[in-house]
């Protein structure tokens, strides 16, 4: 039979001594029994050939053969650890609860991209997802319904009274969208919000993100609004039926193909909204969170 290799734990047994300058003292640190320890020393040193420690008026000391084990034995360890702790990490991530809100006008365009990726990577993780506009959001996160939250602007005043960390994701464009057969729509120069026409702005209803945002591009007031809706889905079909324009968000129309509706981009300086991570100021995100929001990252411009 070959000769028994050292193992980690008489390492750790070794170390311990090393650092109390004593067998007594270990026991006591790492609560194991001194037999216990003295045996695992002396295995040590008749597999190393080597005694390990010498003996002083006042406990023990690495002998240079010591030393030399020490130094190897830390870095066994500390890797050990290392190795330990990143299979903890991956275990919190392959398995439990991530509850998330997300605002109607990203939800479906954003989540088709992350979700098949998450899933394939956290097949149990159980994921929640809760779609409404950011006040909603909000209040889900600060009760702590949500985890995080994913949303456009977040005001100073709520930011503020809830006590709400606010981190940019990305920016997203904002663009035209005209009936085919609209002047804007076959117009050589690129649009400028100004040059829509107030009563024929389809706005969302209020409480969405792009409400306020197309108020503030064509400087619209509240309840100036010839045209609302509450969808997107059903602006999108309002201006296909020539009833009006609607200033909509890039990720919703790059797959999208209606022969009905042109979509353009604004003049420079383009209108663009950001897209934020929204959540309690003192929670912190738990694993499985932060790996769906670094996909964010990785997904291309």
């Amino acid at each position: 039979m070959g000769k028994k290799l050292m193992d980690l734990r008489q390492l750790e047994y070794f170390t311990a001594i090393a650092h109390e300058g004593s067998i007594s003292g270990a026991a006591r640190k790492i609560r194991v029994a001194q037999p216990t320890l003295s045996q695992q020393l002396r295995n040590l040193e008749e597999e190393l050939g080597e005694p390990l420690l010498q003996r002083k008026p006042r406990g023990v000391e690495p002998t240079a053969a010591g030393l030399i084990l020490l130094e190897h034995a830390k870095l066994l360890i500390d890797e050990s650890a290392r190795l330990r702790n990143r299979f903890d990490k991956r275990r919190e991530t392959q398995q439990g609860r991530l509850t998330l809100g997300i605002i109607p006008t990203i939800a479906p365009h954003l989540l088709k991209r992350l979700l098949p990726t998450f899933r394939r990577s956290h097949p149990q993780i159980d994921i929640h997802i809760r779609e409404a506009k950011t006040h909603e959001l909000v209040q889900l996160a600060v009760d702590g319904s949500i985890e995080f939250a994913i949303t456009s602007d977040i005001n100073s005043h709520d930011r503020k009274k809830w006590s709400l960390s606010v981190r940019e994701l990305f920016r997203e464009a904002l663009v035209l969208a005209a009936p085919r057969s609209s002047p804007l729509a076959r117009a050589a120069h690129a649009p400028k919000p100004a040059d829509l026409e107030t009563a024929k702005i389809i706005h969302l209803g209020e409480g969405h993100c792009l409400a306020e945002q197309t108020r503030k591009l064509c400087r619209t007031i509240k309840g100036q609004a010839g045209l609302e809706c509450d969808q997107l889905e059903t602006a999108m079909a309002m201006v296909a039926a020539e009833m009006g324009c609607a200033i909509v968000p890039e990720l919703s129309v790059r797959t999208r193909h209606n022969d009905a509706i042109s979509f353009r981009a604004f003049s420079q300086p383009s209108p663009e909204r950001r897209i934020n991570l929204v959540k309690k100021r003192a929670t912190p995100l738990s694993n499985a969170a932060k790996e769906f929001i670094a996909l964010v990252g990785k997904l291309p411009a």
